[in-house]
């Protein structure tokens, strides 16, 4: 017997998830949680093990063959065997296979639900972060002074700072005093050689420490600014409350997302927290985004080529009519749907069914938070 080779983990990237659309059924989606050795959660391997018999259950159910159910399930036998998903990992992975494939991607924020067979892979609760862009920034703000961070793939790497930006506020005033400088300076000591400067203040210690660290704010924004405004990538902030409303008073970059990751960077938040709190923040700004072009879209297209009966979706979806899909994230439409070649290999979600035919067909497809938008589902067509 030829042992199953897994491949390596990937980043959760558009161009991957595209091609998994035309791979044939029975696919199983499947999605394991971060986990930590010694925390108090379901070991990975564990979990894994469990969702296996359960596909095994499923496939049987569905009548695939014991060669199909041996081609699905033998990579993921070996998956449970990894060394590295029992030692413990902290990001969530999506793991799906078929017998044309197996492939499974690092998450930057955990997905749950139970494992699933069908006719295609399950990507509905993928979306979200499908559109969260290949990278954006984290600034990290304390008194000490900044870090920044560039995060990508599920991962956050600190870089330099831009030209001009000083990493602390020392460093800066030691090159450049702010010119409204609220302390007094007087020279000390009864011998030239022994002459040195020292402080007297006119203000109180919290006013002057927030005024240097409003003109540090600036100069940070400043070389921010230039160095993003090639890209116009989101950055998100990560400090406590007094220095987030310090620096977003003088912010002048434009896609400075509002939401922040509360929290003290200095030794007490994790990096780990750090990231997926941005994540979640970048996630939930495309989100609102996109719900505000639903709005637009409902206001200014025909009501010949907006349609939120999921049946018409459907068909207009296999056709390839669709071009921007929404759904509401807090929906479930089970059922079984089978148009040409197209198998559904029992119930599934009808909702995914959708998205998945939507993307193969090179439409666009969002999930909404549900307050913002009544319907299920809802589809603009290309005519």
């Amino acid at each position: 017997m030829t042992t199953a080779r897994v491949p390596a983990v990937e980043p959760l990237l558009d161009e991957s998830i595209h091609e998994m659309l035309h791979i044939g059924g029975p696919c199983i989606s499947l999605f394991l949680p971060p986990y930590r050795q010694g925390a108090l959660s379901v070991a990975a391997t564990g979990a894994l093990k469990s969702e296996i018999q359960d596909a095994a259950r499923l496939l049987r159910e569905r009548k695939a063959g014991d060669a199909t159910i041996a081609q699905v399930l033998d990579p993921l036998e070996e998956l449970a065997k990894d060394p590295e998903l029992a030692g413990g990992h902290q990001w969530a992975r999506a793991v799906f296979g078929a017998p044309e494939g197996f492939r499974q991607f690092l998450l930057p924020e955990p997905v749950s639900g139970p494992v699933t067979v069908a006719g295609s892979f399950l990507i509905r609760p993928l979306l979200a972060q499908l559109h969260v862009p290949r990278a954006f920034y984290m600034l990290a703000l304390s008194k000490k002074g900044v870090a920044l961070f560039r995060c990508a793939g599920a991962h956050a790497e600190k870089i330099a700072l831009p030209k001009g930006v000083e990493e602390t506020i020392e460093a800066m005033e030691a090159l450049e005093p702010p010119d409204h400088d609220l302390e007094n300076r007087s020279a000390a000591g009864s011998a030239p050689g022994a002459m040195r400067r020292v402080r007297f203040g006119t203000g109180s210690g919290r006013e002057t420490q927030s005024t240097y660290l409003a003109d540090y704010y600036k100069s940070v924004d400043r070389g921010m600014s230039v160095f993003l405004h090639a890209e116009g990538q989101p950055l998100v902030l990560v400090g406590v409350e007094q220095d987030i409303a310090i620096y977003q008073k003088v912010n002048t970059y434009p896609n400075l997302l509002r939401e922040v990751v509360q929290g003290s960077p200095d030794g007490f938040l994790a990096e780990e927290e750090m990231v997926q709190g941005a994540y979640a923040i970048v996630r939930a700004d495309y989100m609102g985004r996109a719900a505000n072009s639903l709005a637009e879209a409902n206001e200014r297209t025909s009501s010949a080529r907006l349609s939120t009966e999921l049946e018409a979706i459907l068909h207009a979806a296999f056709e390839g009519r669709v071009s921007r899909l929404y759904i509401n994230e807090d929906a479930q439409n089970t059922g079984i749907f089978e148009r040409g070649s197209y198998r559904s290999w029992g119930a599934e979600d009808l909702l995914n069914l959708a998205a998945v035919e939507t993307l193969r067909r090179g439409g666009d497809a969002w999930v909404l938070p549900g307050d913002r938008m009544p319907k299920q589902v809802a589809a603009i067509f290309r005519y």
